[in-house]
């Protein structure tokens, strides 16, 4: 069964004249991605962190471990209950002064078990955030006409800045306190999120819909894009983890590896600008299968081991193969789901994506031992399955009709 209904949207805002309410909620939206991605860079630094309080390799690793698994288990019935009560701005606030107080409390150097609490309640509390915050976006692009791209982008211009200064202000602050500046950074998305209208208003701009998460899995189309999307994205697994030894053993100079990674930031930057935009009113499912097949082609060059000439120009295909994926998977669902299942159908897709990336972020340490061209290769298989699965589906009316 389908969950799409026929709702009236504003019309489209131009640039000759813009919808008051559009334009405040795209800077509303704007505003809350930037507070929200701002404390992503010091996250980086969290190894270091555990590493100076005594923690062992071995614990490090089971650590950062526990917010995939969690993931799984935790984000899709919250976020479901969110949506369902139109309690998603007030669950990002929450969740946000809930992880901000929650890793405070590593300053008191717990012992390893709690560590092990406080990273698994810490978990619970921060896997929200970024699926909060993706389903309010939808609601606004289904019900005000939003460009997703415009507002998303914040979030990863605030994940550069926040990147490029964390190194700096550490070297200030000392890694000891690494816990305060993550927490200080979470609480500006819990003071940004009130300021934007409750998701409970944009609900009542449809007609009431009745529904649930069966009819998410029902969704033949819907579903089609959130797993298409989830092995797309997921076969970036080797590159992320990989690609600075894959550089470093051609004698590529760290500065230079930054400067590729910097690269694919740029045009996926450039890829959320512009997407929706080129994608105008065709079916957005198409930006699923034009990334999938990207991904394919990108792959497989690298499976290569080419030089830096080549590698620079694969980079560009950053903004197709991970913001195509996103963009399009996004779209299906402003365009398919109404706004009191939006934030259950981000659950959804925050599972599958968790599950697609454990499993491909375990494997891709098998894989490269087993050398470049298997461990690309087998992400070039990934991304060929996405296309598969993104292909063979029947199109429907994807865009809710306007008012003339």
């Amino acid at each position: 069964m389908s969950v799409t209904t026929e709702i009236v949207l504003p019309v489209e805002p131009s640039a000759a004249s813009p919808d008051p309410k559009t334009r405040q909620l795209t800077v509303g939206v704007s505003g809350l991605y930037l507070a929200l991605y701002l404390h992503y860079g010091f996250f980086a630094f969290i190894p270091l962190w555990l590493k100076a309080t005594g923690a062992t390799p071995a614990e490090i690793g089971f650590l950062l471990a526990i917010p995939l698994v969690l993931r799984i288990l935790t984000v899709a019935p919250f976020s479901a209950w969110a949506g369902r009560n139109g309690w998603v701005r007030n669950a990002i606030s929450i969740t946000a002064v809930l992880s901000a107080a929650l890793i405070l409390l590593l300053l008191g150097k717990p012992d390893y078990a709690g560590r092990i609490v406080i990273v698994l309640a810490f978990s619970i509390a921060w896997d929200q955030l970024p699926v909060l915050a993706d389903a309010y976006a939808v609601m606004t692009v289904r019900s005000h006409a939003v460009d997703f791209g415009r507002v998303r982008v914040w979030g990863s211009i605030a994940a550069v800045a926040s990147s490029a200064a964390a190194g700096w202000v550490i070297g200030v602050t000392g890694i000891e306190l690494l816990p305060a500046l993550v927490a200080g950074l979470l609480l500006l998305p819990a003071l940004t999120a009130p300021l934007l209208p409750s998701d409970r208003s944009m609900a009542a701009l449809e007609n009431k819909t009745e529904g649930s998460w069966r009819d998410l899995v029902g969704d033949r189309q819907l579903m089609s894009a959130l797993v298409a999307g989830a092995l797309v994205i997921a076969s970036h697994g080797v590159i992320a983890n990989f690609i600075a030894i894959q550089l470093s053993a051609q004698g590529i100079s760290t500065g230079m590896i930054g400067t590729i990674q910097a690269v694919a930031i740029s045009f996926e930057i450039f890829a959320f600008w512009f997407g929706a935009k080129l994608l105008g009113q065709r079916d957005p499912m198409i930006l699923i299968r034009i990334a999938a097949a990207a991904a394919f082609a990108r792959w497989c060059i690298m499976a290569l081991n080419p030089g830096l000439p080549v590698v620079l120009a694969v980079q560009v295909l950053q903004g197709v193969t991970s913001t195509g994926a996103i963009l399009g998977v996004m779209l299906v669902i402003a365009h398919r789901v109404p706004v009191r299942l939006s934030a259950a159908a981000q659950g959804f897709n925050a599972v599958l994506l968790g599950i697609a990336l454990a499993v491909v972020t375990f494997g891709s340490g098998l894989l490269w031992s087993q050398g470049i061209a298997a461990s690309y290769s087998a992400m070039a298989i990934l991304a060929l399955i996405g296309l598969l699965v993104a292909w063979p589906w029947t199109p429907a009316k994807h865009r809710p009709k306007v008012q003339e």
